[in-house]
């Protein structure tokens, strides 16, 4: 039993790492916007998350992190019998409460500072002289007064120097961003770690922007933008994040910073552990093309092996592939789908018909299914056939009808394999 579990755990291991091994090839140069709500700097879990930061720089990602610094600021202000005073939901700074603002800052850098560069000097890491830049990037202005209320020392951010960043993360230094701001008059204004971390991701056109979230986030797996802005009411960290959905970042994620690996996981995994907001969907159904080959072909290939699916050369699959349908979840290929043409131009053939074990949930089978027949029905078809030896009480369960061989078209009759023996189903397209 020992021997068992040490086999799955050395499995598992290696699962990982050949997952892995094309995202840590793709993020390496790319720009990653990391930012962390103070409340996530007090956890157990953020000495962890600084070294995996650390695995994922070293990895070659370029880094951005933004932290935040509210309940820090409040502890400080509460010390002091000092009123916390907000305004819908943001501060309202007056000159005690900046005073705490910038103490906190001053606090946090250091820490962070002090973990990463401790985390870099690891020997299991070959951080090759990476170092953590942290300085006056941000220009600010005051935000002014709102509803009659005067928000003092809060401030918007006016422009992000993205030039002096980019300056250092092409050194290989990790930049580190406060949530604070200077005017040119002189004046240092609090800002939210939010906007803060939105203007710099839109700035250097950052290729992921992540939220870590000290709260469980209760949000689905990949929503669009649209998507999202329908559960902004119930998520205040998602309500700020819809406000980057004009900006260049392609993908935004986020994330429990209590999940353990939680930014392991959602980098270098397809699946990932958080909720991730895209502008386009995640998981595309559409028409495969010739580029589509060779992933169709790793997709069918064990079940060609298996005897469930005829086996089809590349040769064949480069001669049909305008008849097949595929799923595809981060560009590779979970699911497909073949509609054929018959002798008989009512019937349509669902052939190669397939979804990869891991992603049998979710309906991908019924989706895909209901694809096809979508497009059997723009074709003029009123039947659709499906051979199959041993998927047929999923299909009867989907309104396919038992068929004898003398229902086949002429085509299929003459090609029948009775050594296979598969049975024969029909689906009225009028009943789906």
């Amino acid at each position: 039993m020992e021997g068992v579990i040490a086999q799955e755990k050395n499995y598992n291991r290696v699962s990982f790492f050949r997952e892995a091994a094309p995202y840590i090839y793709s993020h390496r140069g790319k720009t990653f916007v990391i930012a962390f709500a103070g409340e996530v700097i007090t956890t157990n879990q953020f000495q962890q998350i600084v070294h995996d930061l650390a695995i994922i720089s070293s990895l070659g990602a370029r880094l951005v992190l933004v932290h935040g610094t509210r309940p820090q600021i409040n502890k400080l202000l509460l010390q002091n019998n000092t009123p916390i005073y907000l305004h819908k939901g943001i501060r309202i700074t007056d000159p005690p409460a900046l005073l705490a603002a910038q103490e906190a800052i001053g606090f946090l850098r250091i820490r962070i500072e002090n973990l990463l560069t401790y985390a870099l000097n690891q020997p299991s890491l070959s951080s090759n002289g990476l170092g953590i830049i942290s300085g006056n990037f941000i220009t600010a202005r005051p935000l002014g007064i709102h509803d009659g209320i005067d928000y003092g020392f809060s401030g918007l951010v006016r422009k992000i120097n993205h030039n002096l960043i980019k300056q250092q993360l092409d050194a290989h230094n990790i930049v580190l961003l406060s949530p604070i701001g200077y005017s040119p008059t002189g004046e240092a204004y609090n800002l939210r770690y939010e906007e803060v971390a939105i203007v710099a991701a839109n700035a250097l056109k950052a290729d992921k922007l992540i939220f870590l979230s000290h709260q469980p986030l209760n949000l689905p797996h990949a929503l669009t933008l649209d998507e999202a802005k329908t559960h902004t009411p119930e998520n205040e960290l998602l309500s700020s994040v819809i406000e980057v959905s004009e900006t260049q970042v392609e993908r935004i994620h986020l994330l429990n910073a209590n999940i353990d690996g939680g930014l392991l996981l959602e980098l270098y995994t397809r699946d990932g552990i958080g909720s991730m907001i895209s502008a386009e969907r995640f998981e595309l159904l559409r028409v495969a093309n010739i580029a589509d080959i060779s992933g169709i072909m790793e997709l069918i290939r064990p079940l060609e092996n298996a005897g469930i699916l005829i086996e089809r050369s590349r040769e064949q699959l480069e001669l049909e592939i305008s008849n097949f349908h595929i799923i595809t979840r981060d560009q590779k290929i979970i699911g497909c789908a073949a509609l054929y043409n018959t002798d008989n131009p009512q019937i349509g053939e669902l052939a190669c018909f397939a979804v990869q074990p891991h992603y049998r949930g979710n309906n991908r089978g019924n989706k895909l299914l209901k694809h096809v027949v979508q497009v059997a029905q723009t074709q003029g078809k009123t039947k659709l056939l499906v051979l199959t030896t041993q998927t047929t009480d999923w299909f009867r369960e989907r309104g396919f009808i038992k068929g004898t061989i003398e229902e086949l078209p002429p085509n299929k009759k003459s090609l029948y394999n009775y050594q296979r023996n598969s049975q024969i189903l029909f689906k009225p397209l009028n009943e789906n």
